[in-house]
C-alpha cells in the first residue's frame, strides 16, 4: 500500500514519541536536550512540519539512539513499474 508524505512524517513523529516516553522526557526536557525550539518540536511531533537532516541528528543524540531508529518502519520506494515513487510504512511496527 502506498502512502503519503504526511503518513510517513506521522510515523516518524510515533517513532519519537515512543523514544521520549521511553526515557520519561517532557516535550520541553526533549526540546532543551535537542536545542530545538519547543515549537518546532512540537511541529514535527504532530507531523505537521519535515525534520530536517540536522533535526534528526539532534534528536536521536538527545534520545540517545541511532538517527535511523527515528525512521524505523519508513521506507521510500522509488518510481518504476508503473507507479510514481511512494513511501511503505510498517504497520506491524506500529512505532
Amino acid at each position: 500500500m502506498a502512502h503519503t508524505d504526511r503518513e510517513a512524517r506521522e510515523r516518524f513523529a510515533a517513532n519519537i514519541e515512543r523514544l521520549r516516553r521511553r526515557d520519561g522526557l517532557s516535550v520541553e526536557a526533549l526540546a532543551e536536550r535537542s536545542l530545538i525550539e519547543v515549537r518546532e518540536l512540537e511541529e514535527i511531533l504532530r507531523g505537521e512540519s519535515e525534520a530536517t537532516y540536522t533535526s534528526i541528528l539532534l534528536l536521536a543524540g538527545a534520545l540517545g539512539v541511532e538517527p535511523g531508529d527515528l525512521i524505523e518502519g519508513i521506507r521510500w520506494i522509488p518510481p518504476g513499474d508503473g507507479h510514481p515513487g511512494r513511501y511503505a510504512i510498517d504497520e506491524a511496527d506500529g512505532g
